[in-house]
């Protein structure tokens, strides 16, 4: 397949590059050059930053793609533009959006949150509101779209090379004694790995999976069980932090007060049944040990 990805050179990116080359795919990459990659000759690469309509028309007017998988579009405008770049010249889109789209929930299924339903007043940036802002980039690609697509809501993912730290920041902190801030350790939560956030994107895409789908590893797991793990990894306890004493720097990035749970029921249905969550935190923890 001839495939484009917008992104590719960090984290779960990067691996799904590896594996549509270990699979024979003609891969272009489209970034702004800003990351070294080690693909060498086995990849094309276009640099460009995707915010430059025009630049963007003028490199890609001769070409067209099987599949373009779209790993750094967070809000409304530029999933439009994406919908102007790309009409005529692609077969399927496929779209990574968030877990973050869902309000709290248990089990939620992806009929949830329906971008076709969603109506704002006020365009939300990454910054501002990340959770609209994917909301309303799903609304735009709904609206405006021409191509199939799809928006694959994915967790937190955990694996090596994490640049958001937010699993290290747990280890570390519990590791050498220092307080974290939990809402709620009984709150289930999901994750995915690394790797198998790119081995869905590179089931979705060979499968012409399409519409919304939940991707992540099966089950859920609690915020204390996460602890209890790391607690057992580091021969450490952890120091939780009052509500009093919760500062920006204790805060955990899981600090969830609720169930946050997806349903897989559908990956499961297109033939892909990932690896339970609970063993993944575990496997992922290793590496940072």
């Amino acid at each position: 397949m001839k495939i484009l990805i917008i992104g590719g050179t960090l984290y779960f990116g990067k691996k799904l590059t590896q594996l549509l080359i270990s699979e024979g795919d003609q891969v272009t990459l489209l970034n702004r050059g800003n990351q070294y990659d080690n693909f060498g000759s086995g990849i094309k690469r276009i640099k460009c930053d995707r915010n430059n309509l025009e630049e963007m028309k003028k490199l890609l007017a001769n070409e067209t793609w099987d599949v373009v998988f779209d790993q750094v579009c967070y809000d409304y405008k530029t999933a439009k533009n994406a919908c102007d770049i790309f009409k005529d010249k692609v077969k399927h889109y496929v779209f990574t959006s968030s877990q973050s789209v869902y309000q709290a929930g248990a089990n939620i299924t992806e009929d949830e949150f329906k971008p076709e339903n969603h109506q704002f007043e006020k365009e939300e940036s990454v910054d501002s509101n990340y959770a609209e802002a994917k909301r309303q980039a799903e609304v735009a690609f709904e609206n405006f779209a021409t191509f199939p697509i799809t928006y694959v809501r994915f967790p937190i993912v955990l694996g090596e090379n994490d640049y958001t730290n937010r699993f290290k920041f747990h280890v570390e902190r519990i590791k050498t004694g220092k307080e974290i801030y939990f809402k709620n350790l009984n709150a289930k939560i999901s994750f995915i790995s690394s790797e198998d956030a790119a081995k869905s994107l590179d089931h979705i895409a060979k499968n012409n999976i399409l519409g919304s789908i939940n991707c992540c590893n099966e089950g859920s797991i609690k915020i204390g069980t996460l602890v209890k793990f790391i607690e057992e990894a580091t021969h450490s306890k952890l120091i939780q932090a009052k509500d009093k004493e919760k500062t920006d720097e204790n805060l955990s990035p899981y600090g969830i007060d609720k169930d946050w749970y997806m349903s897989t029921q559908k990956l499961k249905s297109s033939g892909l049944k990932l690896d339970d969550v609970e063993a993944i935190v575990q496997q992922v923890l290793k590496t940072y040990i």
